[in-house]
């Protein structure tokens, strides 16, 4: 490969916003995880799980996207095998409630349903890109929905509601670049309304989760219980204000008042140490990635490359909204940690294999 070649592989937009966000997040979880006993060995875990996920990232950049597409049945079987992992007595590890970590001799290793949902998306991108672009047929839709009903039903069995929703939330963004006809999302949102109602009357949901539904509908609810971390997170980002209270200053984080702060509640941490500037900065940072994204998901070859880079968007997007929102009381808590922000070497190594992928997509986009 020539000079000129291999930088046309590279993106640097990409690579930038990659970089500085992950940056940012090494920053704020080392603020974050200080005052924790075991505060210096959770950041070297942070970084290792960066450092790691950097062999990902290169294999898959390496490694042309199209050789994928005629992997469906073998990678379906993967996707089960990663996220039923858990459930096998002496393997799984309970954690926040649900059953999602694999462990081995004692010891946690990572968690299963992260890279599952990489591999769902190469499945469901090899199936819908065979409809070309136009899928309205009931049939095609049912064998669609019936792919995703293989990692979603083994999720909700852990039970992880968050990451369910996140699969969710892929599969519709991948169906609306693949040429789903608008009459099956009105569908879908009518369908997705009943089983919440009868999901909330079944007793599907564990206690938490049901009291984490109620504390949305009425924040006020038990402050000092079920409502206590939404409450401490606004009180911590509100107490931010324009600039922040300066990196490490945060009294929210270092008196323990804000739980989880180096995980689902890292922008909590951003927002009183860095305020609504830095919130801005990280916003800014999505953006430039999500853009990105997008331009490298309309300059791909095919509509294969294009519906991967869809459903990595989707991901990100929705991780996002949801991460952000229910730190400030707009979206219910769910346990969805911060693209590169949160702590956790599972998450981190998915996303920067994530970003491989789109990296793939991009060199590839001239190719015979």
């Amino acid at each position: 490969m020539n000079e000129r070649v291999a930088w046309k592989s590279v993106n640097p937009a990409l690579i930038a916003a990659v970089v500085l966000l992950a940056t940012l997040g090494s920053v704020l979880v080392r603020s974050a995880v200080s005052g924790m006993d075991a505060g210096d060995t959770m950041f070297r875990r942070h970084l290792f799980g960066l450092a790691i996920g950097l062999i990902p990232l290169g294999v898959a950049w390496a490694i042309d996207y199209r050789k994928l597409q005629g992997w469906i049945g073998p990678l379906l079987l993967l996707d089960a095998l990663l996220i039923i992992s858990p459930r096998i007595p002496g393997l799984g590890d309970e954690a926040g409630g649900a059953t999602s970590w694999l462990q081995i001799a004692g010891f946690r290793l990572f968690q299963p349903s992260e890279p599952a949902k990489l591999v769902t998306i190469v499945v469901m991108a090899a199936v819908i890109a065979q409809y070309k672009g136009e899928i309205d047929k009931p049939k095609d839709v049912a064998k669609i929905m019936g792919i995703l009903a293989i990692p979603l039903g083994l999720i909700l069995l852990q039970p992880d509601l968050g990451t369910g929703l996140v699969f969710v939330a892929i599969t519709m963004g991948m169906l609306l670049v693949g040429g789903l006809k608008a009459r099956w999302f009105a569908v879908f949102a009518l369908v997705g309304v009943l089983l919440t109602g009868v999901v909330l009357r079944s007793g599907v949901l564990a206690d938490y989760q049901v009291d984490r539904l109620l504390v949305f509908v009425d924040p006020s609810r038990d402050p000092q219980g079920a409502g206590y971390n939404l409450e401490q997170s606004k009180i911590a980002i509100g107490s931010g204000e324009l600039t922040g209270k300066g990196l490490g200053s945060g009294t929210q984080g270092n008196l323990n008042f804000l739980p989880e702060r180096h995980t689902d509640f890292i922008f909590a941490v951003l927002g009183e140490e860095l305020g609504f500037t830095g919130a801005i900065i990280l916003l800014g940072l999505y953006l430039v990635l999500l853009i990105t994204a997008l331009e490298i998901s309309a300059q791909s070859r095919d509509l294969f490359g294009s519906l991967i880079v869809a459903g990595i968007i989707s991901m990100w997007t929705f991780q996002i909204l949801e991460n952000i929102g229910m730190t400030i009381g707009l979206m219910p808590i769910t346990g969805i940690p911060l693209p590169f922000m949160s702590f956790g070497s599972s998450f981190m190594v998915t996303n920067m294999l994530a970003v491989g992928m789109l990296l793939s997509v991009w060199s590839h986009r001239h190719a015979s």
